[in-house]
């Protein structure tokens, strides 16, 4: 056995010409194609629809139908290409029948049963998705994080690398579970 110290840079890099802070009438202006979700309504509260790349987080106490207005969002994009459902709290099944109910079971809406984070990324990175939802945000855990899906850290964890996925590859809208005090529901 042999003792090894680690020392971490704590000095954050210098600023260079260019990084630092600029008044915000200096940034350029982009033209951003906006994604509708198929509802006017919630075009009108995004700003005219999905930001490419943007993270989402639709909030609401349970059993509100925040998932099946996000299938009805999924499905209507899904005819533009592939939109991946993740469903950490159902089966597929249920969610079939969730869909049926709607009338709609499109050949590009994928549907994924899982929570566990790493496998939900490779099946992120596996296509080109036009869009993913994950249902929800306290059933997603990552098992290097030593505490139960829904907790604090694992929550913080999970949102922070679903927001850095969806800067990489597309929008992602997120189910989120609040209770009567408003804070975030632990996973059942």
């Amino acid at each position: 056995m042999e003792q090894e110290i680690v020392t971490k840079n704590s000095k954050p890099s210098a600023l260079t010409a260019g990084d630092g802070p600029i008044p915000i009438g200096a940034v350029q202006s982009e033209h951003v194609e906006r994604i509708s979700t198929g509802i006017a309504e919630v075009d009108r509260v995004l700003g005219g629809g999905m930001v490419p790349n943007g993270y989402f987080l639709l909030g609401g106490d349970p059993g509100i139908g925040k998932s099946t207005l996000l299938l009805q969002i999924a499905s209507f994009v899904s005819r533009t290409g592939p939109v991946l459902y993740i469903t950490a709290e159902e089966s597929q099944g249920q969610t079939r029948i969730r869909a049926q109910r709607l009338g709609d079971l499109p050949d590009h809406l994928y549907i994924m049963a899982e929570g566990n984070i790493e496998r939900i990324e490779q099946a992120f990175r596996a296509q080109k998705w036009q869009l993913v939802v994950v249902d929800s945000l306290q059933t997603v855990y990552d098992p290097e994080i030593e505490s139960a899906p829904g907790s604090v850290g694992q929550v913080r964890g999970i949102a922070a690398r679903l927001m850095r996925l969806a800067k990489e590859v597309c929008p992602i809208f997120l189910v989120g579970h609040v209770n009567k005090e408003g804070s975030k529901r632990p996973a059942a």
